[in-house]
């Protein structure tokens, strides 16, 4: 008999049973067989093949990726060790192939076992999509957003149109998620994320994404407030090119942009810099050093409200890369995604960013 039959670990799911003697067993999947390709490519395969698994199965190895160790996985999802085997067996016999080694240390993902997890989270994802777009019907817009954003945008359409989601939609929670175009870029691609603003240039797979373009936000050079060098005038980047500099992590858009100013100038990048990802450290580090940084404006306007740094009169050639919404294209926003990024979008417009009609 198939149904809807409650799990060991009290998860529901889709389960094949065969009645044996009057008692209801299982289908198992012998892992040293190879699976019939044949049939398991037909619906009828298919259904038969993935109808017993369970979200906590996919959940499960999801965590064993990310921890690689089984009882810290266990813990994470709050079952028992035991349970927790329990479920990585089903799932490998449903799939018919093992999905991690098991090491003295932890257990080792296959190349089987990443791509499960991968797919394993675009599941869970348009899962938890589906129940907020139901959710959204029947009470209005609520749910989950996971936002993605480089710090050059918090300041402004970030924060405002956070502001105006509260308002608008206070049952909607937001994950900010802060980091590079790059690293997120990677999150969105995973499904970690359902929409990011950030820079595309540089990217691999662009074909996967669709790019909507905010702005383009010139660069200044900054030096902390006690800094001697803000009292010069007509600075040119040879005349503090000996200084000690902060710059953004290597195979960013902002350094690239950096990068063009230095050669455009007939000088490599300084050899006497430290690479930094967060705004916060480099404008912590500026405001009591006597570093440089090269940052956005719109950064360098939020920071100046507490006085940690000035703006070097030095005039860059290049802009940061412009930066816009990006979102996946094989994956539609949910009801509550697609509001807050309209009004990341109203915000932008609002302040006089460039509207490209995408």
């Amino acid at each position: 008999m198939r149904g809807l039959l409650p799990g060991s670990d009290g998860s529901l799911a889709y389960n094949a049973r065969i009645k044996l003697g009057g008692r209801q067993r299982a289908p198992m999947i012998s892992l040293a067989r190879r699976p019939d390709h044949s049939f398991a490519g037909s619906p009828e395969g298919a259904a038969l093949r993935f109808n017993r698994f369970k979200m906590r199965q996919l959940a499960l190895v999801l965590k064993l990726v990310e921890t690689g160790n089984l009882h810290d996985a266990a813990e994470a999802l709050y079952m028992s060790q035991p349970a927790a085997t329990k479920l990585l067996q089903e799932i490998e016999a449903s799939l018919g192939a093992p999905l991690f080694i098991r090491e003295s240390r932890g257990m080792r993902p296959t190349p089987c076992g990443i791509m499960a997890a991968r797919h394993a989270g675009f599941i869970l994802a348009e899962l938890r999509k589906m129940q907020q777009g139901v959710d959204g019907l029947q009470n209005g817009i609520t749910g989950y957003v996971h936002l993605g954003a480089v710090m050059a945008a918090v300041p402004r359409p970030v924060v405002s149109g956070l502001a105006i989601m509260t308002e608008a939609h206070p049952t909607v929670e937001v994950s900010l998620h802060v980091g590079t175009s790059d690293v997120l870029l990677r999150e969105l691609d995973a499904g970690r994320l359902d929409f990011m603003i950030g820079s595309i240039a540089g990217a691999e797979k662009v074909d996967r994404f669709t790019y909507s373009p905010l702005m383009e936000e010139a660069s200044v050079v900054v030096a902390g407030i006690a800094n001697p060098v803000l009292l010069r005038r007509g600075l040119t980047l040879e005349d503090v090119f000996s200084h000690r500099w902060i710059l953004p992590s290597a195979g960013t858009p902002e350094l690239r942009s950096i990068k063009a100013d230095f050669h455009t100038a007939g000088l490599p990048l300084p050899a006497n810099s430290i690479r930094m990802a967060s705004m916060i450290a480099t404008a912590t580090l500026v405001g009591t050093t006597n570093m440089l940084a090269i940052v956005p404006e719109n950064i360098f306007r939020y920071f100046s409200k507490f006085q940690v740094w000035g703006q070097v009169d030095l005039h860059l050639r290049a802009n940061v890369e412009r930066y816009g919404l990006i979102n996946a294209n094989n994956r539609p926003l949910s009801s509550a995604a697609s509001a807050l990024c309209e009004f990341i979008r109203d915000v932008g417009l609002q302040v006089g960013y460039r509207d490209t009609g995408v």
